[in-house]
């Protein structure tokens, strides 16, 4: 038995790093893509739940983020929890109902 508790402790840690830290890393990294991407344009979502479009980013850790017409607000950039679009995002195709008869 006093084998065998050196290897539960290399497992346990091994399950700690697992399932903790590298998830914890890989969102970082993601994170870090994001607010390094972020232009004037993009459309996102902040983790309070805030849709709205990017109109500057300024310099440190700041955005001004336009909510409503006329209507900015600046936030952090650690505050954007994703992008839903950017400059180069496709829009949706008009269906042909929606075209108004000529």
């Amino acid at each position: 038995m006093g084998l065998l508790l050196p290897l539960y402790i290399l497992i346990f840690i091994g399950l700690i790093y697992v399932f903790g830290v590298r998830p914890q890393k890989k969102r970082r990294q993601e994170l870090e893509r994001i607010m390094g991407s972020l232009q004037p344009g993009a459309e996102i979502v902040t983790v309070s739940g805030i849709y709205g479009t990017v109109t500057e980013v300024e310099d440190g850790e700041t955005l001004l983020l336009e909510v409503a017409e006329d209507v900015d607000i600046r936030i952090a950039k650690a505050a954007v929890q994703r992008v839903i679009s950017g400059n180069d995002a496709v829009e949706a195709p008009v269906a042909a109902d929606d075209v108004p008869a000529s």
